[in-house]
Parts: structure tokens; C-alpha cells; sequence
């Protein structure tokens, strides 16, 4: 961790190294997940899903099921209550009725007393398929030959992707006729041409990155109860990150006003950007039609087959560099596998490619491709990761050919604050520069001489970003009768960002942190918070709480004036009590204050300081990664040997919990390096829907993650807090393909980076 700050120690709690407030619960087994919960009268729902990846369904025969001891309903896409559809957005198409566009396609549920029963049942369900050819390659999808993937779309819903990142473009829906291209965008600048024919050096070659899911602990968990009275309420309790957009759109697609839904955002056993809005509309639908309570937990199979996972990508590539490292020309097309329904993160990937090196000259084109595979979703930094192993690959092989060091060409061309995203858009203050001076000083990079002595060993680096999302937030922070303070916020914390909010409620109000509670509403008690994604929920919800707590304080001293006869500016706030500056006989203590504000015929209201703001600029975040490396040239096995990642947070308000989330996010990305594959066979089957054949690292893969915190202020994060949780997932690919070049001069163009992958670009294989 880096060493505290000049400006860290200007405060006394923020910036400080806290342990997580909730932790202690999580790892003691006294946290309540959805699945702990327990309601009266509650069925089990168990999901049929289809066997084939393309299929038409010509019957579906459910009477054996229905009749099957102990099943209370059998429903399919005919027993539905009404809502309103829409077959191009996964999240209402509920149930396949007439075509099945991927192998585990929910096709019917049944409802049980005991889950065992419901699943026992599935069996006994008829179903008659005509199957279809599966479209699985992207790139041959895009051919005009190729079959149809689905039945044309309609109108796309893409406010999902806007909750994880926010830019001033949308990408064009297809239109005319029918083909696999979901959406397209292309950005260009200058003359790419002109560009290439000034370059010394040109590289031009193709790059792929697998499917890879988000692997959370917790599979998707949701349940739902329905009480149809006039003054009744739909009431859904569900692991995600997004409790109030999930109530937004549940509202829409039914029809109900939003003041008759309840959505609690339960413990989130992990999320990673896959735990937005899945399963919430067909639980609640379910409670619908049966009038009883509906839990429906997925198993770790059927999370795999059929949650949102992130997309495999393609990314065709060529850029031109001169002799003294100016980047010249970059010409790229990206192709995001989307599965059966549109939802790629194709728009991040575009703006993540032109996004970290000035250039003059760019021509960018991405295309979300249809494919009879899973639907897919967000991963840490949507899009980026796949995006980014291109380019950083493209920068190390270009200063290797022009005999320059790789960070002193990434130093040169790097983005700074004012500089235009491919979109045009400028950059805000950003800390992509310090980041590389903060590797450049690492002993990691300064052992590059020393590793190269050793035989297959090598040491590399790769650049990561991301820009951010932005959203309205809003919080509440009440001076309880006991003096203690209360903050009261409608964001899921899934990542310690309750611990940060108590953190800055304490600092503002100067009490001990112990004095401060932080909880987190359903969507009728808490203010409004946007999703719990795009790294933006410190620097927007963190900063409704400062505004709150700000709030709290001037109402406290306007009443401690009254009751001291003195002015609010003489007045101090030290360890839970009010005092006139350079007289600590004269003091309020906040119990009393608690007192006289919330006591029977008190004679003061009650302190409820709001803070609301809504977020216009980003806080985008850089990490800078290297990896030194081990290659066995015999097996193809490779050894991450030390890893270290430099980021820039802003301003770290919880250095312990920045810290994790970058030593988190490096070993999500170096499992995209390494081994995380999902994997289809001709047929469109995922043939490794399970933790052991999907393989994710475990601590024998990976080193000690060394983290070096950089704090590049952002104009608006309380504190100057930028985003952290989604930059650090972003190098890891290119960081260890870059290293393993570096080792034996053997180049990667597909990731994971597997021994036989390996072994076969040293031509072992």
C-alpha cells in the first residue's frame, strides 16, 4: 500500500485505513443473503431450460408436471400475467415461447413446496423442438451467407449500459435488412491514411478474448410476494446492485406504479457488474400468478449457462508509429460477441481503443454481433479489458521494433486532462502519467535487467482505464436521540462503500468513527441512489453524504448558537461535542442535543441534514500494471512470478478497502490472462457450466499483488475520490502477454494464455 499522503494526514478519519464495517458479519456466517430468507407459504421455482441453442418450439406438454405430488403450478410463457414485452430485451423475455435463442434458454418454471420437487418435475415436462442451425462465430456471422441468429429485433433498451459508463454518443441500431449487426458505431479523426504512410513502423494483426464469467461466490437470488389489494404492494428482495432501477423497469414492464414496488437489495455475494436486473421481472411475475411467496436461486450450473457473462471479443487492429515514438495512426474494428440479445459492451470498447494515447489520426468501428450463445453483460469495466489487450499489445510491439523502452513511448503519447476521447469528448483531470512514474519507480520495473538474466523470464507492463458512470444520488444523515449519527443511504454496498460513508459522516461532524451507523434502504425508505456500478458510487453517493452531513452540522451549531448565545462561527465540533472555540466550558454535547431534539415536547426539530447533487463530470481512473513472468518451454506452463499495479484513486478515502479493490480487480484480470474460458462445442452447448472446468485462479496461481495508490484529485469526488473498482481488471491480459514475449520471444494474439496456447506459438505443438 502507498505510504500516507500529505493530504491524507490533513484529516483525521478519511483517507485513514479502515477495516470494512460489515465484514465481521460476512465472515462470521451472520450476514442474511436471499437465500437465508424464508417466507409463509413460500414455492421454490425450478426452470426448464432449453437443450438446444436454436430451436423452434412446435408443443409443450406440462399436465404430468402439474400433476406430479407436490408441485403447485407449472407455468410457461402462456400462463404469464400480462406485461409488456419485448423479445430484444432479455430481462423481458421471459420465458422462450416460439424460438429458443440459447442452449439454457429458460422455457417454463415449476413451483414447489421443496426446491428438490420443483426439480424433479422438470423432467416430466413435454417439450417438442425443431432445431434450427446454431450461429456461434461472430465474424462469420456478419457474413451476408449467414443464417439468422434470431428473429429480428425491436426497439433496444440500452439504459443498463449507461449505469456503468456515461458518454455523449449511442451507437446506431441496425436497420433495413435483417442480419446478425445488433448495433454499429465508428468514430474517425483525421486522416488515418496519411497517418500510416508517416509511420516507420506499422503493426497490423488480430486479437481475441474469450467469454469469461463474472464468477461471483453468490449465484443470482431473488424472491417476490404479491399482495393484490388496492393498497397492496409487489415486494422483491433480490441480490443486486441496482435496487432502484430494478424498481423502475419492473415498474414499466407491468404497468404498476412505482410506489406499489418495494425492492430490497439484499447482501450481494458479489457482483462485478453481472448482478444489475436478471431474474427480478420473472420471480415477481411468478408471485403474480400464484399468489404466494416465489424464491428462485439459481445453481452454479444454471448461472453459468444462463446469467450475463462478458462477451468473447475480436479486435482487427493496425497502427503506425514514428521513429521517436509518436503514435501516428490507429485504424481498428472491434466485434462484441452479444449472444441471443443485444447488450455488448461495444460503445466502451470503441472509446477505450482510441482512449489512452494521443493520436491524430483514428478510424474506429465496432459491431455488436447476434449469436445463438448466452446473452452477455457487464464484467468490471464492460468491454475495456478485450479492447485493451489489442492496443497495449500493438504499444510494446512497436517500441520493440523501433528499439524503444515501452514506458518512455507510453510516457510520450499519453493522454492528459483536455485531451479528446475518440467521441470528441475531453478528458477531465485524469493520472494516467503519474501512473506510469509510479511503475517507472517500482522496484518490479527496475528489475527488468536482473529478470532478463534468469532464462524464459521476462518483465512487461500494460496500461488500464476506464471513464466512469455518472447518476443523480441522494442521502440522509440524522442526529439520533442517543447522540449516535445515522446515515441513511439507498445504494447496495458491495464493495465497503458504507465503511467510506461513515468515514466522510464522521470526518465533517469530527466524531469518532464508532458514532456513526450507515444503513441501507429498500426503494420506499432510502433516497434515491443510482446503480452500485461504473465505480461511481463513492463519487456520487459519497458525495450526497458529505453534502448530508454538512447539512446536519450547520442545523446542530445554528441550535448549540441558541443555546451557548454565541454565533455559529464560534463554535467547534470535537468527539461528539459542541464547543465555543478557546472555552471548553462552554460546550453541547451531542447526546444532549439528541435530547432536546427528539425527547417528548422537545423544544428544537429534529437534525436531518439531506444532501442530493447530481453528477455531470467524470472522475475517469488509470491503473498501469506489471507483470514479470516464468515460462516452461517444455509444458507450456507459466508462473506469474511478482505483479504490481499503480493507480490513481483521487484521493483514497479508505486506502485499506482502494488497496483491495485493486488487488482484486488485477486477479480478475489476470484470470482473463491465464485460464477463464467459456467454452461452446459445435452445437452450441457450454461444455464447462461448472468451477472445475472453468477455471479461476486460485492463490497458487497468483503472487503478492503489490498496490501503489497514486491521488490525482477529480474536480468532484468528495475528497477528490476518482473511481477505483473497475481500472484494475483492465491490463492484466496485456500486462502478462507483453511479459510473456518478453521471456521468449514468443507473441500471444488469444487470450486465456493456456500451455497449449503457449506451446503452440513456440511451435512445440
Amino acid at each position: 500500500m502507498a505510504q500516507e499522503t500529505a493530504t491524507q494526514r490533513e484529516y483525521r478519519i478519511v483517507g485513514k485505513p479502515i477495516t470494512r464495517i460489515e465484514g465481521v458479519g460476512k465472515v462470521t456466517g451472520k450476514t442474511v443473503y436471499a437465500d437465508d430468507m424464508k417466507l409463509p407459504r413460500m414455492l421454490h421455482a425450478k426452470l426448464l431450460g432449453s437443450p438446444h441453442a436454436h430451436a423452434r418450439i412446435k408443443s409443450i406438454d406440462a399436465s404430468k408436471a402439474r400433476n406430479h405430488p407436490g408441485i403447485a403450478a407449472v407455468i410457461t410463457a402462456a400462463e404469464l400475467p400480462p406485461f409488456r414485452k419485448s423479445e430484444s430485451d432479455r430481462r423481458h423475455a421471459i420465458f422462450a415461447a416460439d424460438e429458443t435463442l440459447f442452449y439454457g434458454q429458460p422455457v417454463a418454471a415449476v413451483l414447489a413446496d421443496e426446491p428438490h420437487t420443483a426439480e424433479a418435475a422438470l423432467e416430466l415436462i413435454e417439450v417438442e423442438y425443431e432445431e434450427l442451425p446454431p450461429v456461434l462465430d461472430p465474424v462469420a456471422a456478419i457474413r451476408e451467407d449467414s443464417p439468422l441468429a434470431r428473429s429480428p429485433l425491436g426497439e433496444v433498451d440500452r439504459t443498463e449500459e449507461k449505469g456503468h459508463i456515461t458518454a455523449e454518443v449511442e451507437q446506431k441500431e441496425a436497420e433495413g435488412k435483417p442480419s446478425n449487426i445488433a448495433s454499429q458505431m465508428s468514430f474517425t479523426r483525421g486522416d488515418v491514411e496519411q497517418g500510416f504512410a508517416e509511420a516507420d513502423v506499422i503493426v497490423e494483426e488480430t486479437w481475441r478474448s474469450a467469454m469469461v464469467h463474472q464468477s461471483y461466490i453468490e449465484p443470482h437470488a431473488t424472491i417476490a410476494d404479491y399482495d393484490p389489494g388496492p393498497d397492496g404492494e409487489l415486494a422483491i428482495w433480490t441480490s443486486t446492485q441496482a435496487p432502484f432501477y430494478i424498481r423502475d423497469e419492473v415498474s414499466k414492464a407491468l404497468r404498476m406504479p412505482e410506489s406499489r414496488i418495494r425492492v430490497t437489495a439484499t447482501e450481494v455475494g458479489g457482483g462485478f457488474g453481472g448482478k444489475i436486473y436478471l431474474t427480478e421481472l420473472m420471480v415477481a411475475m411468478l408471485a403474480m400468478a400464484v399468489r404466494r411467496p416465489v424464491k428462485y436461486i439459481m445453481s452454479r450450473k444454471e448461472d453459468m449457462l444462463a446469467a450475463t457473462p462478458a462477451p468473447q471479443a475480436i479486435i482487427e487492429l493496425k497502427t503506425g508509429m514514428k521513429k521517436d515514438g509518436a503514435l501516428t495512426a490507429l485504424k481498428a474494428r472491434l466485434i462484441y460477441d452479444s449472444g441471443a440479445f443485444p447488450g455488448a459492451p461495444m460503445l466502451p470498447g470503441c472509446l477505450t481503443i482510441g482512449g489512452y494515447y494521443k493520436c491524430a489520426n483514428l478510424e474506429i468501428q465496432g459491431l455488436e454481433v447476434l449469436t445463438n450463445k448466452v446473452s452477455v453483460g457487464a464484467l468490471r469495466a464492460p468491454g475495456a479489458h478485450n479492447a485493451t489487450f489489442a492496443l497495449e499489445s500493438h504499444m510494446d510491439m512497436m517500441a520493440k521494433e523501433l528499439g524503444l523502452d515501452p514506458l518512455e513511448v507510453r510516457l510520450k503519447n499519453a493522454m492528459e486532462e483536455g485531451d479528446p476521447l475518440p467521441s470528441g469528448q475531453p478528458y477531465t483531470r485524469i493520472g494516467l502519467k503519474q501512473c506510469l512514474d509510479a511503475i517507472g519507480n517500482s522496484q518490479l520495473w527496475k528489475d527488468r535487467s536482473e529478470a532478463k538474466q534468469h532464462p524464459n523470464r521476462g518483465i512487461a507492463l500494460a496500461v488500464g482505464g476506464w471513464l466512469g458512470g455518472l447518476q443523480p444520488a441522494s442521502a440522509i444523515v440524522g442526529l439520533n436521540g442517543d447522540g449516535t449519527i445515522n446515515v441513511i443511504v439507498g445504494s447496495a454496498d458491495i464493495t465497503g462503500t458504507n465503511t467510506s460513508f461513515a468515514q466522510i459522516t464522521a470526518e465533517v461532524l469530527n466524531v469518532p468513527l464508532s458514532m456513526v451507523g450507515v444503513t441501507t434502504g429498500d426503494t420506499k425508505s432510502a433516497p434515491f441512489a443510482g446503480m452500485s456500478a461504473g465505480s461511481k458510487t463513492t463519487i456520487t453517493v459519497g458525495r450526497a453524504v458529505k453534502e448530508a452531513a454538512e447539512d446536519a452540522k450547520q442545523q446542530m451549531l445554528k441550535i448549540a448558537s441558541r443555546r451557548l448565545e454565541c454565533e455559529p462561527d464560534d463554535l467547534e465540533m470535537i468527539d461528539g461535542e459542541i464547543r465555543v472555540k478557546g472555552s471548553s466550558d462552554k460546550s453541547l454535547t451531542f447526546l444532549r442535543l439528541g435530547r432536546i431534539t427528539t425527547n417528548f415536547a422537545a423544544p428544537f426539530a429534529a437534525i436531518v441534514g439531506r444532501g442530493a447533487i447530481t453528477a455531470r463530470r467524470q472522475a475517469p481512473g488509470f491503473s498501469v500494471q506489471a507483470a514479470e513472468v516464468e515460462v516452461d518451454t517444455d509444458t507450456g506452463e507459466l508462473t506469474i512470478l511478482r505483479y504490481t499495479i499503480a493507480q490513481d484513486a483521487g484521493f483514497a478515502i479508505n486506502p485499506l478497502s482502494v488497496s483491495g479493490q485493486m488487488q482484486g480487480g488485477a486477479s480478475q484480470g489476470l484470470g482473463i490472462a491465464l485460464s477463464e474460458e467459456m467454452l461452446y462445442d459445435d452445437e452450441g452447448r457450454l461444455l464447462n457450466a461448472n468451477l472445475l472446468d472453468y477455471r479461476l485462479p486460485t492463490t497458487r496461481d497468483l503472487p503478492p499483488i503489490e498496490a501503489i495508490i497514486v491521488e490525482v484529485p477529480s474536480e468532484d469526488g468528495p475528497y477528490g475520490a476518482r473511481i477505483v473498482g473497475e481500472p484494475s481488471i483492465v491490463a492484466g491480459a496485456a500486462a502478462v502477454v507483453n511479459a510473456i514475449d518478453e521471456a521468449v520471444g514468443a507473441r500471444l494474439y488469444e487470450v486465456p494464455a493456456t500451455p497449449e496456447r503457449i506451446l503452440k506459438t513456440l511451435g512445440k505443438i
